[in-house]
């Protein structure tokens, strides 16, 4: 599957933009709060609704072992993007490390069939998820094969036809001409 669009490219330098800028509140209070469980309404409402996007862009930077700084800013600016803002950096670090122990824990098929559980009935949220994972795979410019075949799995795991895998790639070729 060819990822590397200029949609796609463009989605992955916003995320990355956004997950380099610095946090406004640099303090280690937010990962506290977030470990004790102890955040706002808001805040606890925001990590629910990205959850699944959130950890499935984190598998998506795990699929080749490798987990690069540009990977994480993307996934950080993907996590910003989707909250407007709402989650900080130490809430972020604390959502990345339980993904990594799920992952560790459980292997990530059982992590996929859990998310593709979560979101495959709405695929709008599917479609954006795996939107996402692209451009994380795109983030240090390099998509190794693992990714590859990664972005494959993720289609099938959320229930994403081929056709309208192939539909979704032809957007974007069209918002590749037309940029």
């Amino acid at each position: 599957m060819k990822l590397k669009t200029r949609t796609i490219e463009r989605l992955r330098d916003a995320l990355l933009e956004s997950g380099r800028r610095p946090s406004v509140v640099v303090s280690s209070a937010y990962e506290t709060l977030t470990r004790e469980g102890l955040l706002s309404p808001e805040e606890i409402a925001a990590l629910n609704r990205v959850d699944p996007l959130a950890e499935t862009m984190f598998l998506m930077m795990a699929a080749d072992g490798k987990l690069t700084p540009d990977e994480h800013d993307a996934v950080r600016g993907g996590i910003r993007g989707l909250t407007d803002d709402v989650l900080r950096v130490g809430t972020i670090n604390v959502m990345l490390e339980n993904y990594q122990r799920r992952l560790k824990a459980e292997g990530r098929d059982e992590r996929l069939r859990q998310i593709a559980e979560s979101i495959s009935e709405q695929p709008s949220e599917a479609e954006s998820a795996f939107a996402l994972a692209a451009a994380v795979a795109l983030a240090d410019d390099d998509v190794a094969e693992e990714e590859n075949a990664f972005i494959n799995q993720l289609a099938s795991w959320f229930g994403i036809s081929p056709e309208r895998v192939a539909a979704i790639l032809d957007q974007i070729e069209d918002d590749k001409s037309d940029a």
